[in-house]
């Protein structure tokens, strides 16, 4: 179906996406390794990273892109009218926001950061100063994204982190190696990557004749209910964001290193949400909007079916293989130079408690378009309210009573989302606006008898195969072993969905 076919290409642009990222994020392991510097960094690019998904991407996507989507079936005048007023109100209050940012980051960080070294705060300050600016660039860049996509042009915004990712790759690979200069230079180079971005979105924009111009915005029906569709949006991503500010809080009363281990188990694990959670969230946004708009709910139910269907056939094979490979894939990608054994293991234990909760992030990801597309932000905002309670509660027990550390940070942001995952289904189920089909709970069947049979295949080939990837062997000797797990693995799956008639290859590329 389109929807599929549309979601698959989102999701190739995705992968190159990752694929820039990771060699970004190799070239800081080596040259900055799990430091007091990354660390540093690591706040720095969190700071505007949080208010990004704020204002650019969950909040703003879900009040946005239904509104616009809507007024473009109804009347296109009012569209672009409603796009250039939402500009302008957006470039101002976010312009505010920086300046504001800008003069109290020193006492927001040093009181933030209280507990820890005098030397590591004024570093966190100084690089996030600089990278702060990013947020104004990326949440115009999410607004023609939003604009592209609703059009059902998602190449350009899909692409856009490509070139983002290649900028800063560009800039480290000219920078000083010193360790201190280049985390300056990496800031830098995190804002410029922004501004990369805004022109990649407004260049296709311009060519599809989506010109909005700043002006003094109306207050417009469609303005008003975008701003009560807005307010608690946004309230519900804040509350998303304090949950994880708490984690970075935490992880900085832990030794040094942690949130550097975050940090790159964050990485590896978030690869296939981004891959089929932002694809189908980006696909699946726009054409339920429209489709609950034009009063086609049984098609909007089966759309909704088969992009679970869809999440699970890749999120379930990619929790095993992260529960199974993790330290063998640190290793790979990223011990080399500072980042050390000690730092591997460190990193592949937490990206096993993120792991566990792979299926829920994603499936969240798809319940909480199913709210949106009904303009409906009040109810994600309880259940991420009630999940960000959860998941402070468990991390002050991991850390107070386990020695878990790090991991237990990961631990509790897989429990709290799994519990906030089923609070949004049960929710749905109980409105009848998520009913589960027939062919769903067959194929999940299918997906799940396909999994275990993976699940053994990798644990008896990773007895024969461990010493390939051991620390003593060249690199090119245990990416062949990580490459032999991986393809065998994945032929056993393929080949019992297959079995099994759970493959859908027509169906997934059909233009209908």
């Amino acid at each position: 179906m389109k929807m599929i076919r549309s979601a698959i290409g989102v999701a190739m642009y995705t992968i190159f996406s990752r694929a820039t990222g990771f060699v970004r994020d190799i070239l800081m392991a080596n040259y900055i390794g799990t430091s007091i510097v990354m660390d540093a960094l690591v706040i720095a690019i969190k700071v505007p990273s949080f208010l990004r998904r704020i204002f650019a991407e969950g909040a703003f996507n879900s009040s946005f892109i239904p509104i616009f989507s809507g007024l473009l079936i109804d009347d296109k005048e009012k569209a672009n009218n409603f796009l250039a007023d939402v500009l302008s109100i957006m470039t101002f209050l976010l312009i505010v926001v920086v300046l504001i940012f800008e003069i109290i980051m020193p006492n927001f960080l040093s009181f933030i950061l209280q507990n820890n070294s005098p030397e590591f705060i004024k570093l966190t300050i100084n690089f996030s100063r600089v990278t702060f600016p990013f947020i104004l660039l990326i949440s115009l860049t999410a607004l023609f994204s939003g604009v592209l996509n609703s059009f059902e042009k998602f190449t350009a915004a899909a692409s856009s982190q490509v070139s983002g990712n290649c900028f800063i790759i560009l800039i480290m690979l000219l920078s000083a190696p010193h360790e201190l200069e280049l985390g300056q230079d990496v800031a830098l180079a995190i804002t410029g990557s922004g501004l990369v971005q805004l022109m990649w979105v407004i260049v296709p924009c311009y060519i599809y004749n989506i010109r909005p111009s700043l002006r003094m915005p109306s207050l417009t029906p469609s303005i008003r209910k975008f701003g009560r569709r807005m307010v608690p949006a946004a309230l519900g991503a804040g509350v998303l964001q304090l949950n994880l500010l708490v984690d970075v809080y935490i992880a900085t009363l832990l030794p040094d290193g942690t949130n550097a281990y975050l940090y790159y188990a964050d990485r590896l694990y978030h690869l296939p949400i981004s891959i089929t959670g932002t694809a189908m969230g980006t696909v699946l946004l726009p054409l339920l909007s429209k489709l609950w708009r034009q009063n086609k709910s049984d098609e909007a139910q089966h759309c909704q079916n088969r992009a679970i269907e869809f999440s699970l056939l890749i999120t379930l094979p990619a929790m095993i293989g992260l529960f199974f490979l993790s330290e063998d894939l640190v290793r790979v990608m990223f011990e080399h130079g500072k980042f050390d054994s000690t730092a591997t293991q460190s990193v592949a234990y937490t990206i096993i408690g993120f792991s566990t909760g792979l299926p829920a992030y994603i499936l969240a990801k798809i319940f909480n378009s199913s709210f949106f597309a009904r303009q409906n932000t009040k109810t994600p905002i309880l259940v991420a309210l009630g999940s960000m309670i959860l998941n402070i509660i468990l991390n002050i027990l991991f850390m107070y009573f386990t020695d878990l550390r790090h991991v237990g940070i990961a631990l509790s942001t897989s429990i709290s989302s799994w519990v906030s995952t089923l609070a949004l289904m049960l929710i749905l189920k109980s409105r009848h606006e998520m009913l589960f089909d027939k062919n769903l709970l067959f194929f999940f069947c299918k997906i799940l008898l396909s999994s275990v049979m993976m699940f053994w295949a990798l644990y008896f080939m990773y007895f024969y195969i461990k010493d390939y990837v051991s620390v003593v062997n060249p690199l090119y000797i245990k990416v062949t072993g990580i490459m032999i797990l991986v393809c065998v693995s994945l032929l056993i799956y393929i080949g019992m969905m297959w079995v099994l008639k759970g493959l859908k290859f027509k169906e997934y590329i059909s233009k209908s």
